[in-house]
């Protein structure tokens, strides 16, 4: 409503809440997330098509005459990559996705558009999608639906973090912080133990 936003955007408030700050940085967080999930589609139509040329005869042939032999497809993806073969499966259906039902991925696209529009936080990731391209295939009606959260940590104010408080978590996109971290020792051993699962989430 225009009267909330000449409020809002008032000297006295102003001078409290730096709202226009607040919205730029929101938005681009929006941004950031969307941009990782294009980067991530791009990258699953490029395993897609490692993993076809790899499973050609003529390119285990070509590779023998070279002298370089790989056991099986895991231990190409893992010495390639330096990816555990889920995940590379994973991207791999991505990418075939892509090929095969486009309409579904725009679809999935477009509804996380329009969530997030309605200020709701939605699963913007290679799982959301997969999981929303099953539902599809099924003929299920099928919601776009909030990111899962696999791990919190959080410290209550004006306790080891200071006056602020502070939560971290992480989810089907990465890692997540809320407020700040302003102790150096507890950001170091929060973000490094944080960043190990995310490694460990990555290989699943």
């Amino acid at each position: 409503m225009q009267i909330e936003a000449d409020v809002l955007n008032s000297a006295v408030v102003r001078d409290q809440v730096n709202f226009g700050q607040l919205f730029t940085l929101q938005s681009e967080v929006a941004d950031a997330k969307k941009s990782k999930f294009d980067k991530s589609l791009k990258l699953g139509k490029l395993v897609a098509d490692a993993l076809q040329w790899y499973a050609k005869a003529e390119t285990k042939q070509y590779l023998s005459d070279e002298g370089v032999e790989f056991g099986n497809t895991e231990e190409f993806i893992n010495r390639v990559f330096g990816w555990q073969k889920s995940f590379a499966y994973k991207m791999a259906k991505v990418g075939k996705l892509q090929q095969d039902a486009p309409q579904i991925v725009t679809k999935f696209k477009r509804l996380c558009t329009q969530a997030e529009g309605n200020g709701e936080d939605t699963n913007r990731s290679i799982e959301g999608l997969l999981k929303f391209a099953k539902a599809e295939t099924n003929g299920e009606e099928q919601e776009v639906a909030r990111e899962k959260t696999y791990a919190t940590f959080s410290i209550a104010k004006d306790g080891l973090n200071g006056e602020s408080g502070f939560s971290i978590r992480l989810t089907e996109s990465g890692i997540a912080v809320s407020g700040t971290i302003e102790n150096e020792n507890i950001e170091y051993n929060v973000t490094k133990l944080f960043g190990k699962l995310n490694q460990i989430l990555s290989n699943l």
